[in-house]
């Protein structure tokens, strides 16, 4: 090819992933990220493409709350039902890939991967796309779950070799596959952690990819600036590890015991019941779950479900259609009130559009004993019946909630 043939190719257009075990942090980095990139002067005509293991696809809806990117402007893609860095999914994250750069022409995309996603297949695909470069692979670290359940991140580096051997993908060769393929690794929930485990985990982290900058991040904080200043991704540095990765899934497709399950159900939680199973029920090795609740306490709001590791955030999202009309107090025009109720009879007679959707990752054997306990905290018939009579809920949780908007 001549150099004036190469001359009026378009540039590529750079790529930072955003990667990291599942609720390190991500989705509220990537709004951050957005937002920043709006308010940027000039403007950084910014796209996204979010992956969620969960076919509830829970971040993409939250991604797209920021108002920031969406489908109809073709700068935004979800893509749900596995992680991106499996055979099955590869061509599907090209194929988007493709579309959004045709639709809308961004100056920079963000890709925000579940939380189960292995970095190796995704340097490969995108270096393999002709219209964009990988400029960073941004690893979030939960600081406090690797001081909470890996001794500060000092239990993983003596197990992961055995573990690589074995065949099986374990949650701590997951992490470390994660960080030694990252060009920068952040250390997030910083202000959960006294400096001597910052400290200790900092030094974990660093053993496992020394050439990697290991920056800290409070509350999803990162100046967009540093995101964009992120050099070209060197794959020369990872090749030999990757080429180990590679031969290791030959000889063992992968396998392990992650399993993703999804609590579907119109009825509401009762209040107390579920605080008790979050209380005394929860099992370490469900590592994520999140989704929508609603309970009879707070019957108008849609309610975000946000676990990580021993952690449970309950926050506002919205409202409820069948809420609004529950609890209007005249802030409707009759037209208005008459198609929302039109909208919620097409859904559910008795619970109209409320419903809890909520997705399960973790260990199979504790999650789906986690799942029936989920189960058994909906309420039942007698007390449905209770709900719609206006008795009373025992509510042990906060009365305070965060909004998500």
């Amino acid at each position: 090819m001549s150099s004036r043939r190469k001359a009026t190719l378009p540039p590529r257009i750079p790529v930072t992933v955003l990667n990291g075990f599942l609720g390190s942090g991500k989705t509220t980095l990537i709004q951050s990220l957005l937002t920043q990139a709006w308010k940027r002067e000039p403007r950084l005509a910014a796209a996204a493409i979010v992956n969620d293991m969960s076919t509830l696809d829970v971040d993409g809806m939250v991604v797209e709350e920021t108002d920031v990117v969406g489908r109809e402007e073709g700068n935004f893609a979800s893509i749900s039902g596995g992680s991106i860095h499996s055979a099955e999914l590869i061509p599907t994250l090209v194929a988007r890939i493709g579309e959004i750069v045709e639709a809308s022409s961004p100056d920079h995309i963000f890709i925000e991967t579940s939380g189960s996603t292995r970095p190796w297949p995704l340097v490969k695909a995108l270096s393999a796309c002709p219209r964009v470069e990988l400029h960073g692979l941004l690893s979030l670290v939960d600081a406090a779950m690797l001081r909470d359940d890996f001794s500060c991140g000092e239990r993983i580096a003596p197990t992961i070799g055995r573990q690589f051997e074995s065949g099986r993908m374990s949650v701590e060769l997951l992490i470390a596959e994660q960080v030694m393929f990252a060009s920068t690794v952040y250390l997030t929930k910083l202000d959960k952690l006294s400096e001597q485990d910052v400290d200790r985990v900092a030094q974990a982290v660093h053993g496992l990819n020394p050439p990697a900058a290991i920056g800290g991040l409070r509350f999803g904080n990162l100046d967009l600036d540093a995101v964009l200043a992120e050099p070209r991704y060197d794959r020369r540095r990872v090749a030999r590890l990757g080429a180990e990765f590679d031969a290791r899934d030959a000889a063992h497709p992968e396998t392990g015991n992650l399993v993703s399950l999804v609590l579907d159900s119109p009825r509401p939680f009762h209040p107390r019941r579920l605080w008790d199973a979050y209380t005394t029920a929860l099992p370490q090795t469900l590592y994520r779950s999140k989704g929508t609740a609603w309970m009879p306490t707070r019957d108008d709001k849609v309610l975000l479900w946000n676990q990580a590791a021993g952690g449970v955030d309950l926050g506002f999202m919205a409202y409820w259609k069948a809420g609004v009309l529950g609890h209007d107090e005249g802030r409707l025009m009759p037209e208005e009130i008459e198609e929302l109720r039109a909208q919620v009879a097409r859904t559910d007679p008795v619970f109209g559009d409320r419903r809890t959707l909520i997705t399960l990752l973790g260990e199979e054997k504790d999650t789906r004993a986690f799942f029936a306990i989920l189960e058994r905290c909906l309420c039942t018939d007698e007390e449905v019946r209770a709900w719609q009579a206006g008795e009373h809920f025992e509510d042990p949780w906060p009365q305070e909630t965060i909004s998500y908007r």
